[in-house]
């Protein structure tokens, strides 16, 4: 993949994080640094959505974030005290408004992307196992409310 179209995917990934999550809960969400994966397996315990993209671009992100962050955002969504289907709810539509912030920047970058969404999928778990095959896969870990989340972008490679 182009390192330029690479880095806009990136870049467009954590402006999103970063606005809906302020956008939300009127908090600051800071990030602190990218990583390229040298693993295909992607480990978390927490609270985890995984929205897919394809189009010029294709691959998936997942939000991963602690049951605690994850209550934040459910109650910034507009729900109190949340059983754990409510945050799967909650992080599901979370993760929804980030790809669907950052896909709506990339498409109005790159004219002929036709980039589209797939429905979120979310989860809920201690040592959730997801895998990376055939794909380049980057980690940006966030900070709020002495909280860490990761955001993981994974491109298909071709």
């Amino acid at each position: 993949m182009d390192k330029d179209i690479e880095k806009l995917i990136l870049e467009s990934f954590i402006r999103s994080m970063c606005k809906v999550y302020r956008n939300l809960t009127n908090k600051e969400l800071s990030a602190k640094g990218v990583e390229k994966m040298s693993s295909a397996v992607f480990k978390y315990s927490g609270a985890v959505a995984i929205v897919g993209f394809s189009g010029l671009v294709s691959g998936r992100m997942i939000v991963a974030m602690p049951k605690e962050l994850a209550v934040i955002v459910y109650e910034a969504l507009g729900g109190e005290q949340p059983s754990d289907d409510d945050l799967l709810l909650g992080v599901g539509e979370f993760g929804n408004m980030v790809a669907g912030n950052a896909i709506t920047q990339i498409n109005n970058h790159l004219k002929d992307a036709n980039v589209r969404l797939s429905p979120p999928s979310s989860f809920l778990g201690e040592d959730l196992t997801f895998f990376n095959f055939k794909m380049s896969a980057y980690n940006i870990l966030f900070e709020s409310e002495n909280l860490i989340s990761r955001l993981n972008i994974a491109l298909r490679e071709v």
